[in-house]
């Protein structure tokens, strides 16, 4: 009768006990976020928005805007006329501090170049996208741009933003 090797018991023990206690503390898996509502894509003109309360170009203006678009369910997509930094008088504001002031990712905002037209881009853009432009620019110059496009213009009555054919 051969004895028994309590030492290789001993061993195996101690190494199912590991095998048991790693598979046991490894972390759970990370819970699956919840199904997010695809949000749709809206084109802004955000230098002419900036003059919709007193005529006067605000920040806080264009942020009231983008606040309301965000709420209804909108992604907005800004474009800026180059010259946005000097009506706002902050010559500092590039896109990356624009973004940043309006909260917005770097990739939901452009600066147009300067010398470059904004208009054309916005509609090209809009255009090439189906998306609406919230702007009361009325795209005369480039009619045949924005003739299928949708817009949708705004004003402020008091504190109260007013936005029609959203």
């Amino acid at each position: 009768m051969q004895g028994i090797d309590w030492g290789a018991i001993a061993i195996l023990g101690v190494l199912l006990l590991v095998v048991f206690v790693w598979i046991h503390r490894r972390p759970a898996p990370a819970p699956r976020p919840a199904p997010v509502t695809p949000q749709r894509q809206i084109a802004v003109d955000g230098t002419n928005v900036m003059f919709w309360r007193d005529e006067v170009a605000q920040i806080a203006t264009l942020k009231n805007v983008l606040k309301r678009l965000r709420r209804e369910g909108y992604d907005p997509v800004v474009f800026l006329d180059a010259s946005s930094r000097h009506h706002v008088g902050d010559k500092s504001l590039n896109e990356s501090k624009f973004a940043q002031v309006l909260g917005l990712a770097r990739n939901r905002l452009m600066v147009v170049p300067a010398g470059t037209e904004a208009d054309e881009l916005i509609l090209e853009f809009a255009g090439q996208y189906k998306l609406s432009i919230v702007s009361n620019d009325r795209f005369r110059d480039r009619a045949h741009q924005a003739r299928n496009i949708k817009l949708v213009k705004g004003h402020f009555q008091g504190e109260r933003l007013v936005l029609k054919n959203l």
